[in-house]
């Protein structure tokens, strides 16, 4: 069994930092696994200095040459929706935005091909953006949303070394290039529709695998294999999860190495929260939640704290005079 990744990045962005940790809780939950981080050569040409601190946790590296004319994004999701190509035997894959909780050897059914979790742990009907993944398969002519009534999310993968897994990630790259060409560069679309187009090749695997903590995860959390900290649309709020902060990103991307008060974290991802965290639960919470109107608010409360402050002591006041 191997343990893949794909990683773009620049000095620009955090993305190698949120891998050399991902790969590192791997490592330490995980001592004897084969860890294989595919990475683009525009990529790892800037791996250097204090970007080589991943080379001691990885057991093998493939360079990958993508076209030149995509985007840092677009080959991400390149490699991604290929990786079949230049990975042999079984393999798990797993998104950079994630930390290892424990022990994660797998011994899925042989007659599983390729497995996956849904997003955000609920069928389509039940996701809070279910008709803007509709509107977005409508645009691209897929159809998978509306037969299959479900949504798998790409960040944490199964497949076995299969003609089946070969046909799947054939097809996936196919739609992938489709897409991109139609100007959507997200990948779970096209994951979705050769799913379909496979006649439903992919098998739900145990929400565990595949922990998406900012949405519904916290049901699997005390069983958690692998904490995914990021979610769709999610990531312009505040992360609860300590790993995932801007100040332990930003501490690996200057010092190039994880301190031991970040490793103690990883030790014990299940308790690295915030203090200060709420959950919300409820209809009217979450869709007030997931609301423009909250994501506005948001926005003017970070980018204008006072304009924020004087919106609030308003709305205060005509409230109290309205009882």
């Amino acid at each position: 069994m191997k343990y893949v990744y794909v990683l773009t990045s620049s000095q620009n962005d955090l993305y190698y930092e949120q891998f050399f940790l991902s790969v590192t809780s791997l490592r330490l939950h995980n001592p004897n696994a084969c860890i294989v981080a595919l990475i683009d050569s525009k990529t790892k040409d800037g791996l250097t200095g204090k970007r080589v601190g991943y080379e001691q946790v990885v057991s093998d590296t493939v360079i990958i040459n993508a076209p030149n004319e995509l985007s840092q994004r677009e080959v991400s999701r390149w490699i991604k929706t290929s990786m079949k190509k230049y990975v042999t035997g079984d393999f798990l894959y797993i998104d950079c935005d994630t930390v290892i909780a424990g022990n994660i050897d797998c011994n899925f059914p042989p007659e599983l091909k390729i497995g996956a979790i849904l997003d955000t742990h609920v069928p389509l009907a039940k996701h809070h953006l279910a008709v803007y993944f509709e509107e977005e398969d409508k645009k691209l002519g897929f159809t998978s949303s509306f037969e299959t009534g479900k949504r798998y999310n790409g960040g944490i993968i199964f497949c076995r070394d299969t003609p089946q897994g070969d046909d799947f990630f054939s097809k996936w790259h196919s739609l992938w290039l489709y897409s991109n060409k139609k100007g959507n560069h997200h990948d779970m679309p096209s994951l979705n529709q050769a799913n379909y187009e496979m006649g439903g090749i992919i098998t739900g695997i145990g929400d565990e695998w595949n922990c998406q903590i900012t949405h519904n995860g916290l049901p699997y959390l005390y069983e958690a294999r692998i904490i995914h900290y990021y979610a769709t649309a999610f990531t312009f709020i505040c992360c609860p999860f300590i790993p995932a902060s801007d100040t332990v990103l930003s501490s690996v991307k200057e010092s190039g190495i994880i301190s031991h008060e970040i490793m103690e974290l990883l030790k014990n991802p299940k308790t690295a929260f915030e203090h200060n965290s709420r959950i919300i639960s409820g209809e009217a919470e979450l869709d007030v939640v997931n609301s423009k109107l909250f994501s506005l608010l948001l926005r003017i409360r970070k980018k204008k704290p006072k304009h924020f402050k004087a919106l609030n002591s308003f709305i205060i006041r005509k409230l109290s005079r309205k009882k």
